[in-house]
């Protein structure tokens, strides 16, 4: 079934699709800029990091863009739910959130159903499953999981590697300067930050037979958690691996978007989106530095996703 599912949106996803995406991407990336380069000052995160994967996604799910707040809620609410150490009120908020977010997108999938157009919730919404010869349409709770993981999977991890990438690069003035020299060197840097910066530091596993592990043996039916970010600075593969080094040649054999059956299908989205993010925020301001005494670089409190809770820029006259 899993696979099933996948094959339903992987057209979205494939590499010519992303390719054709690019002056899209590239189009709102330089006007979330116009919207802050003239205060001389911007909450990353907020200002430019989330809304430009947010209003992506909601052009490839065929949604309005004037919902897009509503979506950035949603979003973080799924996300307080599935890691964060969140105490009875902020769940039980992040849950009205979820419902609310499934009333929303169920109407969205009748008025598809009704009258279909070019996007990811019409092809949901119409197609056909075929179930040992009993052909079936998507339940609305079946096609409202889909949607809710590409909302999230699509706009928090890129989100916060932007961030990441950006405070990894004011951290180290001399990989900053070199990626200004040489653009050629962005793709290295996009897969640096997703190994240091792994956006999805976990993954659960259900052990499907024993297996043994540095002499400890773990049970058929245990539930384990992948430390992605761990291996991926494992210093077997990736030597002085706690350093941040852009030019690092292996550093795509990183696990950030998983591997096999359940890597992440929207990996060259991400990919695509990060690298013009990079492009965009270097290309418009020469002097990026961090906003005295307004950045604390916490993250959130996530066992799943790592993520900083806000990154203040400035740049322009001191």
């Amino acid at each position: 079934m899993h696979t099933r599912y996948r094959k339903l949106v992987n057209k979205a996803f494939t590499p010519g699709r992303v390719n054709a995406l690019e002056p899209e991407i590239s189009r709102i990336a330089h006007e979330l800029i116009d919207g802050f380069i003239g205060a001389g000052t911007v909450e990353l995160l907020a200002g430019f990091a989330q809304p430009l994967p947010l209003r992506l996604i909601a052009t490839q799910l065929g949604v309005k863009l004037a919902d897009m707040e509503k979506f950035r809620i949603w979003s973080d609410a799924f996300t307080t739910l599935i890691g964060q150490m969140a105490d009875t009120a902020t769940a039980l908020a992040a849950t009205r959130q979820v419902v609310e977010f499934q009333h929303y997108f169920a109407a969205v999938l009748a008025a598809k159903r009704a009258a279909p157009t070019d996007d990811i919730i019409s092809d949901l919404a119409t197609v056909t499953l075929e179930e040992e010869g009993d052909p079936r349409a998507l339940t609305d709770a079946e096609a409202l999981s889909i949607i809710q993981q590409i909302l999230v999977a699509g706009n928090e991890t890129t989100a916060n590697s932007v961030v990441a990438g950006m405070k990894l690069l004011l951290d180290h003035p001399d990989q900053m300067a070199a990626m200004r020299a040489d653009r050629a060197l962005i793709p290295g840097l996009v897969e640096e930050v997703l190994r240091v910066s792994t956006a999805v530091q976990n993954s659960w596993r259900l052990v499907i037979k024993p297996v043994e592990i540095a002499g400890v043996t773990i049970p058929a039916g245990a539930l384990v958690l992948l430390r992605l970010g761990a291996a991926n600075r494992d210093e077997a593969v990736f030597p002085d691996g706690e350093n941040f080094d852009p030019a690092r040649a292996n550093a795509r054999k990183h696990l950030s978007f998983g591997l096999g059956i359940h890597m992440c299908l929207g990996a060259s989205l991400a990919r695509k989106e990060m690298t013009v993010a990079f492009n965009a925020l270097l290309d418009r301001v020469p002097d990026w530095r961090f906003a005295p005494g307004r950045n604390d670089f916490t993250h959130h409190g996530s066992i799943m996703l790592r993520g900083l809770k806000a990154l203040h820029l400035e740049f322009g006259a001191r």
